[in-house]
C-alpha cells in the first residue's frame, strides 16, 4: 500500500510539474517550480539541488534571471514560517487549496513584502497569470484577492506586534519566533542556551543572504599575491575580509574578477575554491591545536571533500576519506583533481562502523548535525527540525567509534555546523567521560554579522 501511495504521489507531482512548465516564464515561476520539487515524493535531498534542477533546464537566453530566481526561492524558504502565518490569516482554510497553489502564494508574498527591486504590481500580475494558467480563472481571482489584501496591511507586517496571537504577551517568544521566521522550538532553544539578545542576533543572521567566501590554494604559485588581489579587487570588493588562513569573504557581494583574471577561471584552474567563512575560520582555529599537518589525516565524514582539500592545500597528508553518502563521496576525486591534489584512498562507510581498526594519524569528523548554524544557506532545514532528537546519540556514537581507532596521543577533531549545546558541548562532555581529553573547544562568534554558526573540539586519546 505504501508503494502505491508513493507512486500515486509521484504521478500527481509530475502532472502538476508539467502544468507549471506551461506558466509564463519568469523568475517567480521558476522559484515556484523549485519549491514544488521539494514537496514531491522523490524530493531532492536539498533546496540547492531542487533549484539547480530547475535552473539547469532553462534556455541560455533566460539564464540572466538566475539570481532573481534564487532570491525568490531562498527568500521564500527563509521567511516561510512568517509568510505562512500571514497567509493563514487571509485564508481561513488554506489546507483546502492545492499545495502547489499555496507555494505560489508563498513565493509571491515574499516578493511583495521583501523584494525591493521588483514592483509589487509586477509580482501580483505574474502570480495571478501563473495561477490562471495552471488552475484557471477562479483560483487566479483568489490569488489576486489574497495578495491585494496582504498589500493593504502595509508596513504593519514588519512589526513584531502584528504577530502576537490572542492570549499572548505583547513580546512573547512565540510571536518573536513567527516574526523572525524560526520554529518556536529553535528560538526557545537559543534563548534558553544563549540569552534573548544572542537569540535575536542568530535569528536575524539566519534570515540574511549568505556571504560568498573563497579559499586560495596555498600550494599554488603566487597564492599570496592572488589573496591580496582578492582583498583589493579594483575597488569592486572594498569590504572584502580575510577569513581563516587563506580565505576571503565578500559581505558586499563577490567581484567578477581579481585583477585581469575572472573568479570563474580561477576556480576552473584550481587556484580558488568556494568555502564558507565559518568553516575556514574554525579549521584555522583548530589546526595548530590538533597538529593536522604533523601526521596523516583521515577525514571520516568527508562529504564533498572541502575540509580535506583545505588541509591538503596547507600541507597535511590526507591519506584517507570516508563518508556514508555515495552521492557526496563520488564527487571528491573530481574536486581533488581540479586542485591538482593527490586523491586520497576512499571508502563508503558509516562512521559508527569504521572501515579500519587503527589509524596512525589524526581523524577529522564533521559529523551529521541539525544544521542550525547554516540556516541562511540551508533555509529548508527549518522544515525538518523535528528530526533533531536523534543527532546527539548519533554524533557520540560516531565520535567514540572513530576515537577508538586512534593511537595514544593522536587527536580527533570533532565538528558540527549547528548551534545547539546538546550536539556540541554536551557531546564533548560525554566523550571526556569516555576517556578522551579535550584540548580545545570553540564556537564561531555569536555576534559576528555573517559567519555561519559552527562548533569544533580537539579531543586527544590518552
Amino acid at each position: 500500500m505504501a508503494d502505491t501511495n508513493v507512486s500515486s504521489r509521484n504521478r500527481k507531482t509530475a502532472a502538476i510539474s508539467g502544468k507549471l512548465r506551461k506558466a509564463p516564464p519568469s523568475a517567480l515561476v521558476w522559484a515556484w517550480q523549485a519549491l514544488h520539487l521539494l514537496d514531491g515524493a522523490a524530493a531532492p535531498s536539498s533546496a540547492q539541488e531542487a533549484l539547480e534542477s530547475v535552473l539547469s533546464a532553462l534556455p541560455e537566453a533566460e539564464r540572466r534571471d538566475r539570481n532573481l530566481t534564487a532570491e525568490y526561492f531562498y527568500g521564500a524558504l527563509r521567511q516561510e514560517i512568517r509568510l505562512q502565518w500571514l497567509l493563514r490569516r487571509l485564508l481561513p482554510q488554506p489546507e483546502k487549496l492545492p499545495l502547489p497553489l499555496r507555494r505560489l502564494l508563498l513565493v509571491a508574498a515574499y516578493g511583495m513584502l521583501f523584494l525591493e527591486r521588483v514592483p509589487a504590481y509586477a509580482v501580483l500580475s505574474t502570480a495571478v497569470s501563473a495561477a490562471q494558467c495552471v488552475y484557471g480563472p477562479g483560483l487566479g481571482k483568489l490569488v489576486n484577492g489574497v495578495l491585494r489584501s496582504l498589500q493593504r496591511w502595509g508596513t504593519s507586517v514588519h512589526e513584531v506586534s502584528f504577530y502576537v496571537e490572542q492570549g499572548e504577551a505583547a513580546d512573547s517568544p512565540a510571536a518573536r519566533a513567527r516574526f523572525l521566521s524560526l520554529p518556536e522550538s529553535v528560538y526557545a532553544l537559543w534563548e534558553r542556551a544563549y540569552g534573548r539578545d544572542v537569540a535575536e542576533k542568530l535569528a536575524l543572521r539566519s534570515q540574511a543572504r549568505p556571504v560568498a567566501a573563497f579559499r586560495v590554494h596555498a600550494a599554488r604559485p603566487h597564492a599570496e599575491r592572488l589573496r591580496e588581489r582578492l582583498l583589493h579587487a579594483d575597488g569592486q570588493a572594498s569590504d572584502a575580509l580575510a577569513v581563516g588562513t587563506w580565505g576571503v569573504a565578500f559581505p558586499g557581494g563577490a567581484p567578477a574578477a581579481a585583477g585581469e583574471e575572472s573568479l570563474a577561471d580561477l576556480m576552473a584552474e584550481g587556484r580558488l575554491s568556494s568555502q564558507s567563512a565559518g568553516s575556514q575560520w574554525l579549521m584555522a582555529a583548530l589546526w595548530r591545536t590538533a597538529g593536522l599537518g604533523d601526521a596523516p589525516l583521515w577525514d571520516a565524514c568527508c562529504g564533498y571533500g572541502g575540509k580535506s582539500a583545505l588541509a591538503a592545500e596547507q600541507g597535511a597528508h590526507v591519506g584517507f576519506c570516508s563518508d556514508a553518502s555515495w552521492q557526496r563521496l563520488r564527487q571528491l576525486p573530481k574536486h581533488f583533481q581540479r586542485l591538482q591534489l593527490i586523491v586520497p584512498q576512499l571508502a563508503l562507510a558509516d562512521g559508527r562502523r569504521p572501515p579500519v581498526r587503527q589509524w596512525e594519524g589524526n581523524i577529522l569528523a564533521d559529523v551529521p548535525c541539525s544544521g542550525l548554524g547554516v540556516l541562511a544557506r540551508r533555509p529548508d532545514i527549518r522544515r525538518h527540525t523535528g528530526r533533531m532528537a536523534d543527532f546527539p546519540q548519533l554524533q557520540y556514537d560516531i565520535a567514540l567509534a572513530l576515537a577508538r581507532c586512534l593511537l595514544p596521543g593522536r587527536c580527533l577533531v570533532y565538528m558540527t555546523c549547528t548551534l545547539r549545546p546538546a550536539e556540541n558541548e554536551q557531546v564533548v562532555q560525554r566523550l571526556e567521560s569516555a576517556g578522551l581529553r579535550c584540548l580545545e573547544q570553540l564556537q564561531t562568534p555569536h555576534d559576528h554579522p555573517f559567519m555561519e554558526g559552527m562548533f569544533g573540539a580537539v579531543l586527544q586519546r590518552n
